[in-house]
């Protein structure tokens, strides 16, 4: 088989129809045509189906698109260690959680384009149960963000433990949500309901038997704890991503538990995914950066 032609299969699917994908090509529609009926002869399955002017994917066309992903990085792989001297380069999709993409990973992105300018970096910011699917649907290469349960497909590696805090305005300094069996009139300010801050705060109040107004959703880091800061209510944050707010006094750590919440950060992959050059200096960023920064960070 012709690797081309799983090349012009990828491009279809990112692209939604034969025309653009000819176009990114650089080639005419009719080889893009050509090729994707020699897969289908080939493989002896339909890959698409047209649903109004865009391009389908059939069910078979989508059990395949994994092993196409990983033949296409494994054969970029080969080139790229047949070119040992040469510059990395390639794709490399990046999925990770909003709070370590605002307040832990700015230094590995610098690290990385400073080691592989050449490379195209995909980033996205998703939640942390999405991302988890992703890598295991082969749609991200790399994740970073925080354990959501056991899956032996990933690869995991462990980027330490992160204490969670309960903060809210100055004003709220004689509010204890230690105490059991009781309402208090203030609104909890989170993003949706997937955030594992969340569902971890919610588990733990209906195990105290604490009630609270109602829930603000804001789906903005910054946007909740400027809503926070002006008293509107109390959030439940990563301590690294309420660290300067907490120093300058614009919010302040509620009583909450006696022992820190913590939250595993991470840094996975598909198990059976083939490691390129590129997902390699990227994981050594992340592995560097994370390091000197919790050398940094105090007790």
């Amino acid at each position: 088989m012709d690797l081309r032609r799983f090349i012009t299969l990828k491009t279809v699917v990112e692209e939604g129809s034969f025309l653009r994908a000819s176009q990114r090509l650089c080639c005419t529609q009719s080889t893009v045509t050509f090729h994707i009926q020699q897969l289908e002869q080939e493989l002896s399955v339909q890959l698409f189906e047209k649903i109004g002017r865009r391009m389908r994917l059939t069910s078979e066309g989508k059990r395949l698109m994994p092993h196409v992903h990983e033949l296409i990085r494994v054969m970029a792989s080969l080139r790229q260690s047949a070119r040992q001297d040469a510059e990395v380069s390639g794709d490399l999709r990046v999925v990770t959680g909003e709070t370590l993409l605002a307040y832990k990973m700015p230094q590995v992105l610098q690290r990385f384009k400073q080691r592989a300018p050449k490379v195209r970096l995909s980033l996205l910011s998703l939640n942390c149960y999405v991302i988890r699917d992703a890598l295991l649907n082969d749609e991200a290469d790399l994740g970073i963000f925080y354990r959501v349960g056991n899956d032996d497909a990933l690869e995991m590696q462990s980027l330490g433990e992160q204490p969670l805090v309960l903060v809210g305005a100055p004003d709220l300094h004689d509010v204890d949500f230690t105490k059991k069996n009781q309402h208090i009139a203030c609104s909890f300010i989170i993003n949706e309901p997937q955030c594992i801050f969340r569902q971890r705060f919610e588990s733990l109040l209906r195990q105290r038997q604490i009630t609270l107004e109602n829930t603000i959703e804001l789906w903005s880091i910054e946007s909740i704890k400027q809503c926070v800061a002006a008293n509107l209510g109390v959030s439940f944050l990563p301590r690294f991503a309420v660290e300067r707010e907490l120093r300058s006094g614009e919010l302040i750590e509620l009583p909450f538990s006696t022992e820190p919440e913590l939250i595993t950060a991470l840094c996975a992959h598909h198990a059976g995914k083939t490691i390129s050059p590129a997902m390699q200096i990227f994981l050594e960023c992340v592995e560097e950066s994370f390091t000197a920064k919790d050398k940094k960070m105090p007790g």
